[in-house]
């Protein structure tokens, strides 16, 4: 049964049928194979995929980035790092990393930091004669990278999937997420001076306390999600309350950028962006019920176990199967049907969960430039008018330096791992 299952997912991709769509039919082909009977179990499987209080979050860390978008947070944010990084070759390449770092840090949607920072930065990015085609590979580079900044929306739903603590992905995400933020933003500054491409003008010492004045708000949000999750005071899921709230106060009161004509197209664009994290969620719990009814995770299990008998030899293999997947589909379903396959494997390796977690969302990252269907590297040749195949080649060592930051942070664990052991979530 499982190849018809399989076999109809595919299928079902390659005529363009969305995601969320292709996995509710497979999960109706296989039931309907099994038995016409458990087509009735279909609407119940669909609730409990997003029976899940933490799923909350969800939308609102997406409403909270929509507000703090639509407000004038992108341009203060990328202003902010133009201070820092500015006067050096590459500089603007490494605001555009820095702030796609800073903007994941609010709204959590690595696509939505990427339409954010790229609406303001690729202008300024011409302005300056970088090329089309290196600006786009650098903006399409930071928003995957942004996927291990908390609280990115892929932990969330990893720590959902995989019960883990959602609390502790966030902690764990950070240093590897500088690790590959510096690694791109040495490459951008190799590249920038390789291409001799100029300085960002210079700016008086009043300018600079102005924009770091305009700056602090941005930061303070920061700050209080990620302070206010472990410092105990709220659950990432309140702390996205909080972040809704706070962004609509600034936005609308403090910056007035927010105006009333724009919070329909600002709830639109949070049910567009939700609605369709969430449908795969739903249809993806009926397709991992139907595959564990027919016990396919348990075989597949025994089958890596059989090959990798360390966890070096099993990582491996994740990585192997997440960046081919990432190069064809996108990485939501992929998470949610191999997270129970892999998770205990690799705790009978000796794996932590946590160290895994992360993983899997480096590579959700990776995928998410790779061709030809990276999210982020759609959003960014739309946002820069470039086509597709002129980016590939200037992306290629972006690509390969952050598969190399990948080998470092699997090799090297108490990156990932150092936070969370000192915040007590192991």
């Amino acid at each position: 049964m499982g190849w018809l299952v399989f076999f109809t997912l595919i299928f079902s991709m390659v005529i363009s049928v969305p995601v969320g769509m292709a996995l509710g039919i497979s999960a109706f082909v296989g039931m309907l194979y099994v038995s016409p009977d458990i087509l009735i179990m279909m609407p119940q499987k669909f609730l409990y995929g997003l029976d899940s209080f933490p799923l909350l979050a969800i939308p609102l860390f997406v409403l909270a980035g929509q507000l703090m978008s639509s407000g004038g947070l992108a341009k203060r944010i990328i202003a902010l790092a133009l201070i820092f990084v500015g006067r050096i070759y590459g500089g603007l390449a490494m605001v555009v990393i820095f702030s796609a770092l800073l903007m994941s840090g609010i709204s959590g949607s690595p696509s939505a930091n990427t339409a954010a920072i790229g609406s303001v930065a690729i202008p300024a990015m011409k302005k300056l004669k970088y090329p089309p085609e290196f600006a786009t590979a650098v903006l399409a580079a930071a928003g995957g990278v942004s996927t291990l900044v908390p609280p990115a929306i892929d932990l969330i739903i990893i720590g959902v999937i995989a019960n883990i603590s959602i609390g502790g992905l966030f902690a764990a995400g950070i240093f590897p997420a500088i690790v590959n933020g510096v690694a791109i933003m040495i490459l951008a500054y190799f590249f920038s001076r390789k291409m001799n491409l100029p300085l960002a003008e210079k700016t008086s010492l009043l300018v600079k306390a102005r924009v770091l004045k305009d700056g602090i708000l941005p930061i303070l949000m920061i700050a209080i999600i990620l302070g206010g999750i472990y410092g105990g005071i709220f659950t990432p899921t309140e702390a996205a309350s909080v972040a809704v709230v706070y962004g609509f106060i600034v936005s609308f009161f403090i910056y007035k950028e927010l105006t009333i004509k724009d919070i329909p197209k600002v709830l639109l664009n949070t049910s567009a962006l939700s609605g369709v994290v969430l449908l795969v969620l739903a249809t993806a719990s009926m397709f991992s019920f139907i595959l564990t009814f027919e016990r396919i995770p348990h075989a597949l299990a025994r089958l890596i176990v059989s090959y990798a008998d360390n966890w070096i030899l099993f990582i491996i293999l994740v990585h192997i199967v997440f960046i081919m997947l990432g190069m064809v589909m996108d990485a939501l379903p992929a998470i949610i049907v191999l997270m129970p396959i892999f998770l205990p494997v690799a705790v009978s390796l000796g794996m932590e969960p946590i160290h895994l977690g992360i993983l899997v969302a480096a590579n959700v990252g990776i995928g998410m430039i790779t061709p030809p269907v990276g999210i982020c590297l759609f959003v960014a040749c739309g946002i820069s008018k470039t086509p597709i195949g002129s980016v590939v080649k200037p992306l290629l060592p972006f690509l390969i330096f952050l598969i190399f930051t990948l080998i470092i942070i699997t090799m090297f664990p108490e990156i990932t791992l150092f936070l969370p052991r000192l915040l007590g979530f192991i």
